[in-house]
């Protein structure tokens, strides 16, 4: 046998051996089944390119089969009170928290923070997250980033829920500005409610000196901002974050990106076929009496309303047992 002939022996049996490699690979590929992907506690959500675009943070709490967005107030605000709001449905629901765009864990630059980004960032969530029809629950602007996202995507809803909300109307109509300012006059004297001065007095906290520690302070300025979103002001401690953990800059740069036509999201709620619920509180600083919640749903009647007694904005820290209660209600209808 020539050298020649020995070489061509030993490539044919090479690539007979590569041959036999590769279909071994392809039948081995071929059943090997992928895991499914391990539950994670938080994790981010891109706006664009992974590696260069900012991302949102999302946060996953619960247990059940049904999944429900959380939408924090803000403009500038962040989640982590609305998890404990619902830390006792943990075994009934699955709940995705995120902070919006410009918030706390979810920096971004001042010309990508806009009202119709807020509403797409919910569209974002809904594709990542392989959801048909959402449910929604959304608290104070929440609630309004809610109702926008459901004005632009209502084959996309299967149920909102808001929860004190905001202007549900923009600009507000001539006889609900008048009834608006009557509520105004009675929230200007709940805030100054001899129950506040007590709790001040308590700590020693209106005295001119000596000065005031950053502890004091820091309380101070929690019972000063919790007069007006709690009932109950002795509840204060259990509230945490304000100052530099709220991002102020983020309402305003919101708020100039309004539609210039305004909304009337109780028109929309009237025309369309998905269910809508609003759990309030009765001494709720932005609607203080219930008057324009009331007034909203009787020009949407199929929308179902809560009003929850002696509890404020925060109405889950004010009355944690009744605000479980009636969330787990609304959930299920």
């Amino acid at each position: 046998m020539t050298i020649f002939q020995k070489l061509i022996i030993t490539a044919s049996c090479y690539f007979f051996s590569m041959t036999l490699q590769s279909q071994s690979l392809r039948h081995t590929s071929a059943n090997v089944k992928q895991e499914k992907l391990p539950a994670l506690k938080d994790w981010f959500l891109y706006t664009g390119n992974w590696q260069n675009d900012p991302q949102l943070y999302v946060r996953e709490f619960g247990k059940g089969r049904d999944t429900v967005i959380m939408l924090h107030g803000g403009w500038g605000g962040e989640h982590s009170e609305l998890v404990s709001a619902v830390s006792d449905l943990e075994n009934q629901f699955h709940f995705i928290f995120y902070d919006q765009r410009g918030s706390l864990r979810s920096p971004f630059p001042d010309s990508l923070i806009s009202f119709d980004q807020h509403i797409e960032d919910v569209e974002r969530l809904r594709k990542e997250l392989n959801i048909d029809k959402l449910n929604i629950v959304g608290h104070s602007m929440g609630a309004v980033l809610a109702s926008a996202y459901a004005k632009k995507y209502p084959a996309n809803i299967r149920q909102l829920i808001l929860l004190a909300p905001a202007p549900l109307k923009s600009p507000i109509p001539a006889d609900e500005k008048n009834l608006a300012e009557q509520e105004y006059a009675a929230t200007q004297q709940f805030l100054n409610r001899p129950e506040v001065t007590r709790e001040l007095e308590k700590y020693n906290l209106l005295r001119k000196t000596p000065e005031l520690s950053s502890r004091e302070e820091t309380i101070k300025y929690r019972i000063d901002l919790f007069k007006r979103m709690l009932y109950d002001i002795r509840k204060w401690p259990e509230m945490m974050g304000g100052r530099a953990i709220y991002k102020a800059n983020v309402f305003g740069l919101t708020a100039k990106t309004y539609p210039a036509t305004g909304w009337n999201f109780v028109k929309e709620f009237k025309s369309q076929s998905y269910p809508v619920s609003i759990i309030t509180g009765d001494h709720d600083f932005l609607d203080f009496g219930n008057g324009l919640v009331k007034k909203w749903v009787s020009e949407a009647p199929r929308t179902r309303l809560s009003i929850i007694k002696n509890a404020g904005h925060i109405l889950w820290v004010d009355q944690p047992k009744e605000f479980v209660k009636q969330l787990a209600s609304h959930l299920k209808r």
